[in-house]
């Protein structure tokens, strides 16, 4: 009994030393802030405060006495550093606690002087005072190489005239760098870079003093890091050959080349500091394999067309050299009828080898099988296509195959069946900045398809479309985008009767007109059911702003039909005019997107509204 209440007093005992530190500590932590007043250039004002606000975020002001004041005393640092940085020399920056300088052994007592719980207040008072301006920019070097032709100085970002700001500086100096190594200097570099500053004047004079080094020629390459994939076949990825003159732009292509393939999580190219002894420069190669395989999920919804499902696996390095065997499933029409006498479905297999034959050519290989639900008509199919994708230059690409296809259409109670081969053409000119977010640039995509259809007498016909999107970025930052997309499709000499239905155009969904039923934006059945035209023409319009780091929003307009005749004929129908807003959360992969459209010139059985939800910008 003795010895169990001698356990109980030592563990009170222990309770109560820990309790009295922990009070101690959280006597000794105090806390503060940055009252920041500053006079002078306005611009440079806001430059501060925002400054100070991300530092309170990012490193607030708590601890002891002693740390609070070796705070404030960094944050008037990293201001007075700013303002040095932007071209202000002449600027002040006076630091004070309770009327004592941050600097002065009495700015300690003054903290100690304000009761426990008080958040101290430091004052900082900047008065930024005239910005100093560049008189003067020198390149020391071979006058070939710093003198026009050889350096183009309107293209560098600091001129005589502007503000000595430290960024555009260096900016500047990475711009000479640039220029020089594209004309086969590779290891050219800024020995010394001598910003001199003349206070009377208020003026800046700077010289960058420039070491080209020997003209260099492409090197060998040598890869190292992967296990998965043939090295002799990387070599042929190369996009130069050995002995070339250097350019940097050739090291970014070999980049490009390789990360283009989709085996690799990370390409680490780095060039040799030194030349070898033919004059060419090595080039290193770290990669990283990204897994072999992988699965992927998704889903979308549209009304009318209701819920749909998707999957994938995808084995991205078949047999060695980056070959792709990716197997996909999709349901669609959930949830508008019967399970499952009314979904629709599809499977698919696609296979694609890179670089077949010569480089930047592949050769790809489909095969399909699906159930298609819409409101024009219900199709059941098999699919096979084999081809070639040939990129001619880093914008432009073309491709042609051949396909065949057995399908049974059921359309108006009427079911008909046709086995079409097709000889699918089509170029891509893409200017666009980014695949998944564009913000500027451009992209045409032409698609020109010849058929025969084998079970009505080999009867021919020709599916033409030309898709154009345009981006501007109207605030520079490619947080406010306006972005458009016009279309136009024609079957020279098709007429509905003599087409398969699956292959006329349609119009209106997410995709399309927005506010309108996927296929209700064209011609129509007596019992105002679509039927497909012949002809196609649509434009969008849309409005794109990015709110905080994840999420955006936008506005559009969309407009367009599908008509019966080879060209669309107004008379017939005007076009369809649909509106709306909508939501995007980005990620990684791409913005999920939820828009909301409405029809403003809506027909007898339209809907009042449409809800588009998918991955990916409409367009």
């Amino acid at each position: 009994m003795r010895r169990r209440t001698g356990v109980l007093w030592i563990g009170r005992l222990f309770a109560a030393l820990a309790a009295l530190l922990l009070a101690c500590g959280a006597a000794g932590a105090r806390t503060g802030q940055i009252s920041l007043t500053v006079v002078g250039d306005k611009e440079m004002a806001e430059e501060l405060k925002q400054l100070s606000e991300d530092l309170d975020k990012d490193q607030p002001l708590s601890g002891d006495a002693l740390s609070l004041l070796q705070a404030a005393q960094t944050r008037r640092a990293r201001i007075a550093s700013a303002l040095r940085s932007r071209g202000y020399y002449d600027s002040r920056v006076v630091a004070t606690v309770g009327n004592q300088p941050v600097d002065e052994a009495s700015a300690l007592d003054a903290i100690d002087s304000q009761p426990e719980t008080a958040k101290i207040d430091f004052q900082i008072n900047v008065a930024t005072g005239p910005v100093y301006r560049v008189v003067d920019l020198e390149i020391d070097g071979p006058k070939d190489v710093v003198d026009y032709p050889g350096l183009d100085r309107s293209k560098l970002a600091l001129k005589p005239g502007q503000p000595a700001d430290a960024a555009t500086i260096i900016n500047t100096e990475n711009q000479i760098l640039d220029q020089v190594r594209n004309h086969g200097y590779a290891l050219a570099k800024v020995a010394r870079r001598e910003v001199v500053i003349d206070h009377a004047t208020r003026e800046a004079r700077v010289t960058y003093h420039l070491q080209t080094g020997p003209t260099a020629t492409m090197g060998p390459v040598r890869f190292s890091g992967t296990d998965k994939v043939d090295t002799t076949y990387l070599q042929k990825r190369v996009p130069f050959k050995q002995g070339e003159p250097y350019t940097p732009d050739k090291v970014s292509a070999l980049r490009d080349k390789l990360t283009a393939l989709g085996v690799f999580s990370a390409v680490r190219i780095k060039p040799a500091t030194q030349l070898d002894a033919q004059g060419e420069l090595p080039i290193d190669v770290s990669l990283e394999d990204r897994p072999s395989h992988s699965i992927g999920f998704g889903a979308a919804y549209e009304t009318i067309l209701g819920f749909s499902a998707n999957a994938y696996w995808l084995h991205r390095n078949l047999f060695g050299e980056a070959e792709s065997l990716r197997l996909s499933a999709i349901v669609n029409h959930i949830g508008q009828g019967a399970i499952p006498g009314d979904l629709g479905y599809g499977f698919r297999a696609d296979f694609l080898k890179p670089d077949w034959w010569v480089a930047g050519q592949d050769a790809v290989a489909s095969a399909q099988a699906l159930r298609e639900v819409y409101p024009a008509y219900t199709r059941k199919a098999v699919l096979f296509g084999a081809g070639l994708n040939r990129i001619l230059t880093p914008h432009l690409r073309v491709s042609g195959g051949l396909s065949y296809e057995a399908s049974q259409i059921e359309q108006s109670g009427t079911t008909a069946y046709y086995q079409l081969f097709g000889v699918p053409l089509s170029a891509t000119l893409n200017e666009a900045n980014n695949d998944l977010e564009p913000t500027r640039g451009y992209k045409f995509v032409l698609n020109l398809t010849p058929y025969a259809d084998l079970e009505h007498g080999n009867a021919l016909f020709t599916i033409a479309k030309l898709v154009g999107t345009t981006y501007l970025d109207v605030s520079g930052d490619g947080r406010s985008v306006i972005a458009g997309r016009a279309a136009f499709g024609s079957i020279p000499g098709g007429t509905n009767a003599g087409v398969p239905p699956d292959k006329l155009f349609y119009a209106g969904g997410g995709g399309s007109i927005r506010g309108f039923t996927y296929q209700s934006a064209g011609p129509r059945d007596a019992f105002n059911n679509p039927v497909g035209g012949a002809s196609l023409v649509e434009a969008s319009l849309e409005f794109r702003q990015r709110i905080g780091e994840s999420f955006g929003a936008v506005v559009f307009v969309d407009a367009g039909g599908a008509y019966s005749e080879t060209l669309p004929n107004f008379a017939e129908m005007t076009p369809r005019v649909g509106t709306g807003v909508g939501v995007r959360y980005y990620t990684s992969f791409g913005p999920a997107r939820l828009d909301v459209g409405f029809p403003l010139n809506k027909r007898a059985g339209d809907a009042p509204f449409g809800i588009y939800v998918s991955i990916g910008q409409a367009f």
